[in-house]
């Protein structure tokens, strides 16, 4: 829906307005949609268009280093969600998410490390190993496998929830950056944008490392800073990559059109978004002491992604106390692709009523990082 089919007072009022449509947005919108709820999604750019649609798209929780065993669980809760949402959604849209089911690969080069597999992975010998990826390096001397984690296209994904939300019923406009919040004697009543006000019973922020320029109009401060992600894609043709090779240093992510997706740098408080070549050199240089062949691949292209990370590494999800009907969903740093599905059904859930307790979501409260007295409405 374009700005203008918004010009009418009926079009700019409904039950739920999120703001910001990235992964996050864009899948609490389907779960409120799909619950039969009003909702209205405003994006300042183009939907995705943020970190979202830079991310590989991996859902690996059992590889994934989380910063408090909540947070592991809720990722490991998401990635049970996942498969049935993704099935879900090609029955509204004929989006493909490329979801990619043959599992992650964690190569090692010291064979007293295959002493040291658990429950959730399989150990690949160095035979196994050769006979599933042939390009691995010499030096591998075996694997452990995990064959549940997937990894998906995240700018498709985005798209089938938008879509999928919008087949529900749910609205969405590009191009409206939302400037600040309408809040009257502690209710929230809606937001401002650069085309005028939209008027709503309840608003999601929702926005990425962009929340805190909507909140910060009302002295509520939820900061995130940007880890800038740098990604290398190659292609040869030929060279046989089905499972995502996942190692401490690098990933090797294999895409749809003979793509290999190579990952990724982490440079704190970085808010540039240009390639570096000392990054894209090192991923190079790594990728292809895995896989040898890659040096006679071709560059695709590069590009840069902005993480929201919180100051404790853990996402805001839940209620701002300090103004009825305002609610946090952001900072899910390196893992909003992974949190999207589990973020989506705990808003959903929480605007219905359910507390923060039942869903066990406290840790995450965007109460925790408020100091007293710092917001007045």
């Amino acid at each position: 829906m374009s700005a203008a089919d918004l010009k009418s007072s009926t079009n700019r009022k409904s039950e739920f307005i999120i703001v910001g449509g990235g992964i996050i947005g864009s899948a609490i919108a389907y779960y409120l949609a799909r619950e039969g709820k009003d909702v209205l999604l405003l994006e300042a750019d183009r939907m995705g268009s943020g970190s979202s649609g830079a991310a590989a798209g991996m859902l690996a929780p059992r590889l994934e280093t989380f910063t408090a065993p909540a947070l592991k669980e809720m990722a490991e809760r998401s990635h049970r969600l996942m498969l049935p949402l993704i099935d879900e959604l090609s029955k509204l849209s004929p989006i493909d998410v490329a979801v990619n089911h043959s599992g992650f690969v964690v190569p090692f080069t010291d064979s007293r490390m295959k002493n040291e597999h658990s429950i959730h992975q399989a150990y690949w010998n160095q035979f196994k190993l050769r006979t599933e990826i042939p390009a691995i390096c010499e030096q591998a001397e075996g694997a452990f496998y995990f064959s549940e984690e997937l990894q998906l296209v995240p700018s498709q994904f985005v798209k089938a929830l938008a879509e999928g939300a919008k087949a529900k019923g749910a609205r969405y406009v590009e191009q409206q950056s939302v400037t600040s919040l309408d809040i009257q004697d502690g209710v929230i009543c809606g937001v401002e944008t650069k085309e005028g006000m939209y008027c709503a019973d309840q608003v999601i922020i929702a926005s990425g490392l962009g929340t805190n320029d909507v909140l910060s109009t009302w002295g509520i401060d939820l900061r995130t800073v940007p880890v800038k992600g740098e990604i290398a894609a190659v292609s040869l043709p030929g060279l046989r990559l089905d499972h995502t090779i996942y190692t401490h240093d690098i990933y090797l992510v294999p895409k749809p059109g003979d793509e290999i997706w190579i990952g990724a740098t982490s440079i704190p408080f970085d808010n540039s978004k240009h390639v570096s070549v000392q990054g894209i050199v090192r991923l190079l240089r790594e990728a292809s002491r895995w896989l040898p062949e890659l040096e006679q691949a071709s560059l695709v292209r590069s590009w840069a992604g902005l993480r929201p990370h919180t100051i404790d590494g853990l996402p805001y999800i839940g209620k701002y106390e300090g103004v009825k009907g305002l609610y946090i969903a952001a900072g899910h740093y390196r893992n909003g692709i992974l949190l999207s599905a589990v973020t989506g059904e705990i808003i959903s859930r929480l605007v219905a009523g359910e507390s923060e307790e039942e869903l066990g979501i406290t840790e995450f409260s965007p109460m925790r990082v408020m100091q007293k007295g710092s917001v007045v409405h």
